[in-house]
């Protein structure tokens, strides 16, 4: 991929970033509020034990989803604060890295994300794999579990 196309994949993949961040919070603060629910239910219950286990089984769900949720924004936050429309030359946050192993974009552990024909890998600053190539430019490589990755282009 020429240079300029591999900005503008950069560009792409971190709206699909964006998007996708936006959906889980979106499908968390479903599941918050399902939990509330639950939880508003079975306060009218009175029914012993039963009802307290119930009680305590609604009040962990809930604390579950606030802890996703509060997750979820840190990554979104942190998105945010990446301009995908600066160039990096070190693989660091906010690059996108191309390798001859796959396309990582080095911004928040979101996963997987399609943006065009590609796949690309969005994972943290704290990743093992991200830790190796860390500081690496184009044309560089490491050996990471036994395996060579060559830094093929950084956007």
């Amino acid at each position: 991929m020429t240079t300029p196309g591999f900005a503008a994949l950069k560009l792409a993949v971190h709206a699909a970033c964006l998007a996708q961040a936006g959906k889980r919070i979106a499908s968390a603060r479903a599941g918050l509020e399902q939990a509330r629910e639950a939880g508003a239910e079975e306060s009218k219950s009175s029914a012993g034990d039963k009802h307290e286990t119930a009680r305590a089984m609604a009040h962990l769900e809930l604390e579950k989803q606030l802890t996703v949720i509060n997750n979820l924004l840190e990554m979104e936050a942190a998105l945010g604060r990446i301009d995908p429309a600066v160039r990096m030359q070190l693989a660091g946050p906010g690059a996108l890295v191309g390798t001859d192993q796959g396309i990582y974009y080095i911004a928040a552990a979101l996963g997987s994300v399609e943006a065009g024909d590609h796949k690309v890998q969005v994972v943290s600053m704290h990743a093992p794999l991200i830790a190796a190539l860390k500081g690496l430019r184009a044309g560089e490589a490491v050996i990471f579990r036994g395996t060579r990755f060559q830094v093929l282009q950084i956007a």
